[in-house]
């Protein structure tokens, strides 16, 4: 614990008495912390935590011994100022920092004796005047204090990863596809490229369209109170969530409107919405809307000048051969999907009816970082997604299910990742779109992405593991035709 004015122990024998007797404290921790766990849902868990008073003591008694021996307080030598003094030069921050070192060691010794296998942090539940919402670890620490007397007691809600069993990991049957490459397939790389470098126009004579996008006034009211308003937000004409909440007909909503008009959509409050009281609830949001902008892809002609092209028949040529050339990892991930497939049909995995928000960002955040493996333009990634984010529907199940799957294969097969297998990876997107490195990087950072990179790549592995152990059966018809950046 560092406390302004404390010198830091220097003395080796003290360190190490003071480290054994820290390690003696977290023992008694575990041993006397209690938990009263309920279920709230389908692999969901709420949580009353309680430390005991006598625990808390112990850990004030330590923290203001360390610091009896070396506060350096004006006025007094090292280690010669009153206990008296101590505490209230330094009161409020012991007690500020015993507070998060509390909530930290007691919800991790709850989840180690309990033998709860969490799905990310959990959201504490914190109660402010007369409202009581679900808050992450830095925000509930503002409001969470050690009593100055009694026991301490917190409730936070957990997600738990469900429990299965694998199925045989050896000998799975695939087949060698055979890959056609189409006109349809040539139409859409071209597409791709035209949208890479298209650009947002306003739309000002005519009214929405799905996946236009619009600027909007948004206000979610829950019986006739006004929970969440913010303006100017950006929405695209298509199903979507907004605070977690999903939106299936947004895009029957909003196309037809037009700058100036305003338009309600019901919806129901899900299970995990950061206000407890109001969960399950039919609400209703109100968008008032500015302004209406339409991606337009870059003109064929400047396409074709762009990439140095004398005709539409010289690009078409170029892109056919170049999918030609890419035949070896259509195949491959034709092979893989069959791998996926056999593990989805063979693995018996209950998820709940309705998805946590938390839940489907795992789906959301596996679908962007696949896709822009393969060069998707973000447009076609943020239409993708909105589809996983407004329903538990096919494929946001097979996300979710294949994301915990492939996580217990690749950890029962020991595969790790190295920082050289990453930086590989983020180089190959960056190429892709033609960024930079450091930009790529920093995105993917920012949007909470690298760690689910680091998994996508372990699970890559994990299939390429099971490739080699399976079992080759006779070769198939050709295999459906789909575009190769899909």
């Amino acid at each position: 614990m560092d406390i302004p004015g404390a010198a830091r122990p220097i003395d080796p024998e003290a360190w190490d008495k003071a480290q054994a007797e820290q390690e003696r404290l977290l023992e008694d921790l575990k041993k006397e912390v209690r938990v009263a766990a309920q279920d709230i849902g389908t692999l969901r868990k709420s949580l009353r935590i309680t430390v005991p008073e006598k625990i808390i003591a112990d850990h004030l008694e330590h923290n203001y011994t360390e610091l009896m021996h070396d506060a350096l307080v004006p006025g007094f030598r090292k280690g010669r100022a009153p206990r008296r003094l101590i505490e209230k030069r330094f009161g409020s921050e012991v007690r500020e920092s015993l507070t998060s070192s509390m909530v930290g060691q007691s919800y991790f010794a709850v989840i180690e004796n309990e033998k709860l296998d969490v799905l990310g942090d959990p959201l504490f539940v914190i109660t402010t005047g007369d409202s009581t919402k679900l808050m992450d670890i830095d925000e509930a620490l503002q409001h969470l204090k050690l009593p100055s007397s009694g026991d301490f007691v917190y409730a936070c809600e957990v997600e738990l990863k469900p429990t299965f069993e694998l199925p045989a990991l050896e000998n799975i049957p695939v087949r060698q596809p055979k890959i056609e490459i189409t006109d349809a397939m040539v139409d859409e790389q071209i597409m791709h490229r035209r949208k890479l470098r298209g650009r947002m126009e306003p739309v000002t004579d005519q009214p929405a369209e799905k996946n236009d996008t619009i600027v909007a006034d948004v206000v979610l009211r829950v019986d006739g109170e006004s929970i969440k308003q913010e303006d100017n937000v950006t929405l695209a004409v298509r199903p979507s969530s907004i605070e977690g909440i999903p939106l299936t007909d947004l895009d029957t909503v909003l196309t037809g409107v037009r700058p100036g008009q305003s338009v309600t959509a019901d919806c129901t409050i899900p299970p995990d919405f950061e206000r407890p009281d109001l969960r399950g609830k039919q609400g209703q949001f109100t968008f008032k809307i500015h302004e209406i902008k339409r991606l337009v892809p870059e003109s064929m002609a400047d396409f074709l000048t762009g990439w140095g092209f004398e005709s539409e028949v010289d690009a078409r040529t170029f892109f056919r051969e170049q999918l030609e050339s890419e035949r070896d990892e259509l195949v491959d991930r034709a092979r893989r999907a069959q791998i996926e497939g056999y593990l989805l049909d063979n693995t018996k995995l209950d998820l709940p009816e309705q998805f946590s928000n938390r839940q489907v960002q795992r789906a959301v955040a596996r679908k962007i970082i696949e896709l822009q493996q393969r060069g998707v333009p973000q447009g076609d990634i943020e239409a993708r997604i909105d589809g996983l984010r407004t329903s538990a529907g096919a494929e946001a199940v097979a996300e979710l299910k294949l994301s915990f799957i492939l996580e217990k294969a690749a950890e029962q097969l020991g595969i790790t990742v190295t920082d050289e297998e990453v930086n590989t990876e983020i180089a190959r997107i960056a190429r892709r779109y033609n960024r930079r490195f450091d930009r790529v990087r920093d995105d993917l950072q920012s949007h909470g992405l690298l760690d689910q990179l680091v998994e996508q790549i372990r699970q890559r592995k994990c299939v390429d593991v099971l490739l080699e152990k399976a079992q080759a059966v006779e070769a198939a018809e050709p295999a459906p035709s789909k575009p190769a950046a899909e």
